[in-house]
């Protein structure tokens, strides 16, 4: 209870038009109602810890794929909710991540890293941040490459979403974690905690020091190395480069906001989402008002594709796999979708189907699923697994 006794500022239906369903982007709007406000957020975090989840339940719509595996958001996905004239845009990004990460582990070639370039890019157009930080993390920090973003786009007011709160035995542990994460500060205001110890660290908190974001207060080679790196953008920085920029910098002391919410259970997200509908001005809207996304339906269902492969194989299998929706059709009241997963070598084939296709059935299920009731309709969605362009049958190996 006292954790929700600290003074911060704590503070649907799936609808889309048959025409978006068959892949026509939602078009601008100029709504007829009067009055219309709006706000465009971006949403920046580390690899996995629900910023993807946690926009889905802000717009009430399951329009961002979710894995329980890293690095499931590859690029930028715009979501949408308008309720009480207010229309929220909402851009999930990819965790932040180093480009050797991205090369290596994933496979992404030189000049095609927008999982590197997207998290900045989301927050050109954005009016607020949401900083979504997991509470259930062994560290009390802040990631480095989230703070090169915080210190690169510095004007941009934020609020702390400290995530995964329903897994946090003795949640008076999170005013601690808050105190370090905001540096002491929340909308310009010091705030008091008591003193006790976080996670697994085995340490009381305490005994790390909240450093000042004024640039006066660190010596002439850090605020050159601090110029040398805030200057360039993500792509061009290495991971080392922020790590060891950032190594004793815990926090950020410019959030206006704190919000402690369970992204798989939904709690705490009404409150913040009320918070984002109050930070709204006075403009026309971007989109319809039944708009959930700008993205295609089909490729919505490829990323759904993806995020159930990366929970049934191995991930490095998983990652280099690129679903393709092959077939897209109305029969009768049935929308058939068929995609096509081509593979190069027999053995990630044979992995993929699993025993008696076991692996395909449970990834056809969740994908279904969730396509269901995203689009609230009857479908089905058939997954080929394909060997060098032709549909592998398991059964005549």
């Amino acid at each position: 209870r006292a954790l929700f006794q600290m003074r911060l500022r704590l503070s649907a239906v799936i609808v889309l038009s048959r025409r978006g369903l068959r892949g026509a982007a939602p078009q601008r709007f100029d709504p007829p109602i009067p009055h219309t406000r709006g706000l465009d957020v971006a949403v920046i975090g580390a690899p996995n810890v629900g910023k993807s989840l946690l926009t889905n339940q802000i717009v009430r719509a399951a329009v961002s794929a979710v894995s329980s595996k890293m690095d499931t958001t590859l690029e930028n996905v715009c979501a949408s909710i308008t309720e009480d004239d207010v229309q929220l845009i909402v851009v999930d990004s990819p965790g932040t991540i180093g480009i050797s990460h991205a090369r290596k582990v994933m496979g992404i070639e030189k000049g095609k890293e927008k999982i590197i370039c997207d998290p900045e890019e989301a927050l050109k157009k954005a009016e607020h941040v949401l900083v979504v930080q997991d509470a259930t993390a062994p560290g009390d920090y802040i990631h480095h490459r989230v703070m090169h973003l915080l210190h690169r786009n510095s004007h941009l007011p934020a609020s702390l979403v400290i995530n995964k709160v329903d897994l946090v035995t003795d949640r008076s542990e999170l005013l601690e974690l808050t105190r370090i994460l905001t540096k002491g500060r929340v909308a310009g205001k010091r705030i008091n905690t008591a003193q006790t110890t976080i996670g697994r660290l085995g340490k009381s908190a305490d005994t790390f020091s909240l450093h000042s974001d004024a640039l006066k207060d660190k010596d002439e080679e850090w605020q050159r190395k601090y110029r040398s790196i805030v200057d360039v953008r993500p792509q061009r920085v290495g991971f080392a480069e922020t790590r060891n920029l950032f190594r004793e910098e815990r926090g950020w002391s410019g959030f206006d906001a704190v919000f402690y919410v369970s992204s798989l259970t939904g709690e705490g997200i009404e409150p913040l989402r009320e918070h984002l509908k109050s930070l709204s001005t006075n403009r026309k809207w971007r989109l319809h008002e039944h708009a959930v996304t700008t993205k295609s339906p089909q490729s919505i269902c490829e990323e759904s594709v993806r995020a159930a492969l990366l929970d049934t194989v191995p991930s490095d299998m998983a990652y280099k796999l690129i679903p393709k929706v092959s077939e897209w059709k109305e029969e009768g009241e049935v929308l058939q979708i068929v995609v096509d997963i081509n593979c190069e070598k027999e053995r990630v084939a044979r992995s993929l189907v699993g025993k008696g296709g076991s692996k395909i059935i449970e990834v056809g299920r969740k994908v279904n699923d969730q396509m269901t009731t995203l689009f609230q309709r009857q479908l089905f969605v058939r997954i080929l697994i394909k060997l060098n362009g032709k549909v592998y049958d398991s059964m005549d190996k």
